[in-house]
């Protein structure tokens, strides 16, 4: 699931550094925003999500390379857009269901996203590499008889 579909550039202006452009296609079976995953409660045994880890400022911004790949978050929202997509995933997850999470910590440490989970994660790994950035891949496993989990409007 992709709200993107087609064949994309990641060269974006003239203040691009690299004489090509990547070109990459994404063509999903669903198309459809992850916060508005388009599936009923409790319908899926495992999810993997990735969602957008460059949190900017400024709304009006033009896009890098790397935020038409990877897609952005906003710094006056990105806690309630991902607490939200959180919660309805989680809900689409069947009980007993298995949570993969990635994030980057280009932007937001890790710490600070965890707080966004309902559940503690039940493990977690650091691939960091000489000086790159953290990538943590971590598991989730959804409790059998939580409650429904409702999205917020503040946090």
């Amino acid at each position: 699931m992709d709200i993107r579909k087609g064949i994309f550039s990641s060269k974006t202006s003239e203040n691009c550094k690299y004489k090509s452009s990547r070109r990459y296609k994404i063509n999903p079976d669903v198309v459809s925003e992850w916060k508005n995953a388009p599936w009923p409660d409790n319908y899926f045994d495992l999810i993997v999500f990735d969602p957008p880890h460059i949190v900017v400022n400024n709304r009006d911004k033009k896009f890098s390379g790397m935020e038409i790949e990877y897609g952005r978050l906003y710094k006056d929202n990105f806690k309630i857009v991902l607490n939200n997509g959180i919660k309805k995933l989680f809900n689409i997850l069947k009980p007993e269901g298995i949570f993969v999470f990635k994030w980057c910590e280009d932007s937001i440490k890790i710490e600070e996203i965890l707080k966004l989970f309902p559940y503690k994660p039940l493990f977690g790994s650091n691939t960091k590499s000489k000086g790159h950035t953290a990538n943590f891949w971590i598991l989730f496993i959804k409790h059998r008889f939580e409650k429904k989990l409702i999205e917020y409007d503040e946090i």
